[in-house]
C-alpha cells in the first residue's frame, strides 16, 4: 500500500466510525488535473509503445460529474447515506481509448503499434528519468477499475456520457 493510500484509509476511518459516507473517486479528468493525464505523459515519454495491447481498463471520473454526484449526495435524498462507494464513471476507461483521445487533443503524440511486453515496459520506465512509480504505472496501464453504479443509482442521478468525451474543454 502507498503512503497515499494509507493516509486516506486513515482519513477515511472515523468518517465510517461516525456513519458517514466515503465516496472514493476514480483517476479524475478535467480542469484542474494534475495527477492522471500529466501521468499518462510523463509514463508514454518513458514507455513510448502500447502497454499490454492497450487493454488494461480503469476507473475514471469529469471532475464535473464527480461534483454533481457530491453535490446529489449532500442535497438529495440520499444525504445520509453511509459507508463506502466508488465515485466515478459506471463504465471503466479502455487505456488504448485514453491514449487515442489524448492523442486527438495534441497532448500526447498517436500511440505507435508496438506493443511491448510488461517486462519491457517495466524496464524502459525504470531506466528513464520520471516521477511516475512502477505502482502508478501499473494503475494507469493494467485493469483497475470497480464498480461504481450503486453510488449513481443512490445519489439519483446520472452518470453523463464519460470522461473521454469531456476532454476536449479541459485540453
Amino acid at each position: 500500500m502507498s503512503a497515499a493510500s494509507a493516509a486516506r484509509l486513515a482519513g477515511e476511518a472515523p468518517v465510517l466510525d461516525a456513519g458517514g459516507l466515503v465516496l472514493r473517486a476514480g483517476l479524475v479528468l478535467g480542469k484542474g488535473d494534475r495527477w492522471a493525464v500529466p501521468a499518462l505523459v510523463d509514463a508514454f515519454r518513458r514507455v513510448p509503445a502500447q502497454w499490454g495491447g492497450g487493454e488494461g481498463m480503469a476507473s475514471f471520473v469529469d471532475v464535473d460529474d464527480l461534483a454533481r454526484l457530491i453535490a446529489a449526495f449532500a442535497l438529495g435524498t440520499a444525504a445520509d447515506a453511509g459507508g463506502v462507494l466508488h465515485a466515478h464513471h459506471p463504465e471503466p476507461v479502455r487505456n488504448r481509448d485514453l491514449m487515442e483521445a489524448l492523442a486527438g487533443h495534441r497532448i500526447l503524440p498517436a500511440r505507435p503499434a508496438t506493443d511491448w511486453s510488461w517486462r519491457r515496459c517495466l524496464d524502459a520506465l525504470a531506466a528513464t528519468p520520471g516521477w511516475v512509480s512502477e505502482r502508478q504505472f501499473t494503475l494507469l496501464a493494467r485493469d483497475h477499475w470497480y464498480r461504481a453504479d450503486a453510488a449513481w443509482e443512490l445519489a439519483g442521478t446520472a452518470p453523463g456520457p464519460g470522461p473521454l468525451s469531456r476532454l476536449g474543454p479541459a485540453a
